[in-house]
């Protein structure tokens, strides 16, 4: 595969998950602590940092969450969206979620759960971090197998950081 396109084929995999959201999840009651965290970063300011790896190479995405928009910058270069709404429940997903441990991230209390998806898109197994007192995401790992072979697996790892957050625009 070429550098560049598995930079396009990591870009679309990780916009994909992160701007149509977490609608896989959904359909679980276990999971609506999970969606309800992801789906809060729509509402306030956030700057989440994504690292993938492109041709064996980390390629860090840069998504920022203000204004009623989504700005995604790769190598300083930035492109904006209007923001997606909010999940609504499915009722037939077939995605499981489980809460893990507590863990400290960045010195505050966080909620490890662990989330797994099968759909006809691939297999999607996430770990997220949820802040215990504000119930925002702080840390997101997700593991992407669309079929394909070695080429269609994608590991992202994102933090999300929630102070100072502007629009790069």
């Amino acid at each position: 595969m070429t550098r560049k396109r598995g930079l396009y084929l990591a870009v679309g995999f990780t916009l994909g998950h992160l701007l149509i959201g977490v609608n896989p999840l959904s359909a679980q009651v276990d999971c609506k602590v999970v969606v309800d965290a992801l789906n809060k970063v729509h509402s306030v300011p956030a700057h989440a940092y994504t690292t993938t790896k492109v041709g064996g190479k980390d390629v860090v995405i840069e998504t920022i969450y203000a204004g009623g928009n989504v700005y995604t910058g790769i190598g300083g270069k930035w492109s904006s969206v209007p923001m997606p709404p909010e999940e609504k429940q499915s009722q037939d997903d077939k995605a499981t979620c489980r809460y893990v441990k507590d863990e400290l991230v960045n010195s505050e209390m966080t909620a490890v759960y662990a989330t797994h998806d099968v759909s006809p898109k691939g297999v999607t197994d996430t770990t997220v971090w949820i802040s215990k007192s504000k119930g925002l995401p702080l840390r997101v790992e997700m593991d992407i197998n669309a079929g394909g072979g070695k080429d269609a697996s994608l590991h992202t790892s994102s933090r999300y950081e929630y102070s100072n957050v502007k629009p790069p625009i």
